[in-house]
């Protein structure tokens, strides 16, 4: 995109700045191509503004973090709401569900994540008031059905959650809605009045089954928290994704197997494996290239480990090149016996079409 309306301007159909924001202008902003005029990291309010008055000397702007979040004036929904976004969300059979972000940053620092490189280490927020209000604005101005809290860690402030809840019921904002977090900022209790206040699914950071491999991931969290976080969803009728990584450096196929099976004995609602890949700025990214652990690394610095093909076609059902432009060679001991399910699975589907056709060939006869 950012070379055609390059080519655009070359040809002198347009004479605008180029200006690119998102996590890519801080993980890899080595990355971005020199005609890009002005590269914003971090929060963009403040630098973009300062970009339209002609107070930036550099190309690369990153702008002191915003303290008072509600500040901010709403997104520009009356231009969101007419372009062909999806407005669904797959816990909530309701729509339309709007997406919101009300808080940024995160104090943790889990192995594979680059966020604290994007927002930082520091906690911001909206108020519970400010929340309300624009979920209120969504309802009478576009008929909102529901919200989806996409951010981090939307219950890591007690007090804010408590009081948004509390408020929701108390002005009777009939809402239905859904948020991500970690199972360590959940308690009975809190999930008890998520419950109430509206909260139908929770997107939860799981990562593994396997207590060795969330400690070398730095989650600070136990298998026995991610019981206890599910079980009581589960209580308080609440759905739950755990959202799980694999092909981390270090991880066996029984590490898989740990988590595969804790999944199969808690049935969350729904969860999905997602094939590591090495984000620069984070502490694997920096493990993995020190150690040269990588296969592949694509134009924007993304590290690919040995067998990424293999576990595309398990955990994805894809090929790999649908992802990424490379022929991987190289495979672990896990990716081996990962192959030898997907040959018992072509087997089983293979047996499965000859036993029909044979069915439908004797139903015919008779």
């Amino acid at each position: 995109m950012l070379n055609k309306i390059e080519n655009l301007r070359r040809k002198e159909l347009w004479n605008g700045k180029i200006i690119v924001g998102g996590p890519h202008t801080s993980v890899s902003v080595d990355t971005i191509p020199e005609f890009v005029d002005y590269v914003v990291q971090g929060e963009g309010e403040r630098a973009v503004l300062k970009i339209i008055n002609g107070e930036v000397k550099g190309r690369i702007i990153r702008e002191e973090r915003i303290k008072d979040l509600d500040s901010l004036p709403f997104e520009p929904w009356d231009i969101f709401t007419k372009l062909p976004y999806d407005y669904t969300c797959p816990w909530m059979d309701i729509k339309p569900i709007f997406t919101m972000n009300t808080s940024r940053g995160c104090p943790f620092n889990c192995a594979f994540c680059s966020v604290g490189s994007i927002w930082g280490k520091q906690y911001t927020y909206f108020s519970a008031d400010r929340i309300i209000y624009e979920i209120e604005y969504l309802i009478n101005n576009f008929n909102a059905k529901g919200i989806y809290f996409r951010e981090d860690n939307f219950t890591l402030n007690l007090k804010r959650i408590t009081e948004f809840c509390e408020k929701l019921m108390k002005k009777n904002i009939n809402i239905q809605w859904a948020c991500e977090t970690r199972v360590d900022n959940l308690t009975e209790n809190l999930i008890k009045l998520m419950s109430a206040a509206g909260c139908r699914a929770v997107y939860l950071g799981v990562e593994s089954g396997s207590q060795r491999i969330l400690d070398s991931l730095n989650k600070n969290i136990t298998v026995e928290q991610i019981e206890e976080a599910i079980y009581l969803c589960k209580k308080y009728n609440i759905k739950t994704y755990c959202s799980l990584i694999t092909g981390v450096p270090g991880e066996t196929f029984e590490d898989y197997l740990q988590t595969k099976k804790l999944m199969d004995r808690l049935k969350p609602y729904s969860y999905g494996f997602n094939v590591f890949v090495g984000i620069p700025n984070s502490f694997l990214y920096e493990y993995v290239l020190k150690n040269n652990l990588y296969e592949y690394i694509d134009d924007i610095g993304l590290l690919y480990m040995p067998g990424f093909n293999v576990k595309a076609r398990y955990f994805y059902n894809q090929d790999s090149k649908n992802l990424v432009n490379y022929d991987f060679t190289q495979k672990t001991d896990f990716d081996k016996k990962l192959l030898g399910l997907l040959l018992k699975k072509k087997i089983k589907n293979k047996i499965s079409i000859v036993k029909n056709k044979i069915i439908i060939k004797y139903k015919g006869k008779k």
